[in-house]
């Protein structure tokens, strides 16, 4: 869903992107390279894609690049129709756009991990300075403990099982969307898809 024009043109001139143009450069043992090489190593090359989409996430740059085709009275049902389908996705596809990558299990666990741990660190903290629960019931403490990390790990499973429906949903969404942007090309409903 990337003007991949504009990211050859922002990777040649746009300071941002300077380590994929030196990746690039490297790759292909050019001292320089014009945009027309750079665009074609983004479509052969996957990696060099992947690495701008991920700095424009990392930099909250959408990597949704689609207009939002206005409709006319004068066009056709038709292209009503298709237009009215992209602009629907497109919001869609904004929504869900943090989903567009496989989850990283790593990062999860890490993020619901720190927050368990945290949860029973303060508690044992709030137990060992007011009251004498340690002495009293130490089975009811480390069951309560327990029960925090089995509670995260239950959340860590909800979590990825979620991205990994949205991550779906995504794909299906962009899938059907080039798909009608391409029929509103042949049918000469749209003439601009992307921001440039």
């Amino acid at each position: 869903m990337l003007n991949l024009e504009k990211a050859a043109r922002l990777i040649k001139e746009d300071g941002l992107y300077t380590f994929i143009y030196n990746e690039m450069k490297e790759f292909s043992g050019k001292e320089d390279l014009s945009e027309e090489e750079i665009l074609r190593l983004l479509k052969e090359n996957p990696k060099f894609l992947e690495d701008y989409k991920t700095l424009n996430t990392q930099s909250e740059i959408s990597n949704i690049q689609i207009i939002e085709q206005e409709i006319h009275e004068k066009d056709s049902e038709e292209c009503k129709k298709l237009k009215k389908r992209i602009n629907e996705n497109r919001k869609k596809l904004l929504s869900l756009e943090a989903y567009g990558n496989e989850p990283d299990s790593m990062l999860y666990a890490v993020w619901i991990g720190s927050a368990v741990i945290f949860t029973i660190f303060v508690i044992h903290n709030l137990m060992v300075l007011y009251t004498y629960m340690y002495e009293n019931n130490p089975v009811y403490v480390y069951t309560f403990y327990v029960l925090c990390l089995i509670a995260g790990f239950i959340f860590y499973k909800r979590k990825i099982k979620d991205h990994r429906k949205k991550h779906r949903e995504f794909k299906e969404l962009e899938k059907e969307t080039k798909t009608l942007i391409e029929q509103g090309k042949k049918k000469g409903c749209i003439k601009k898809v992307y921001i440039d």
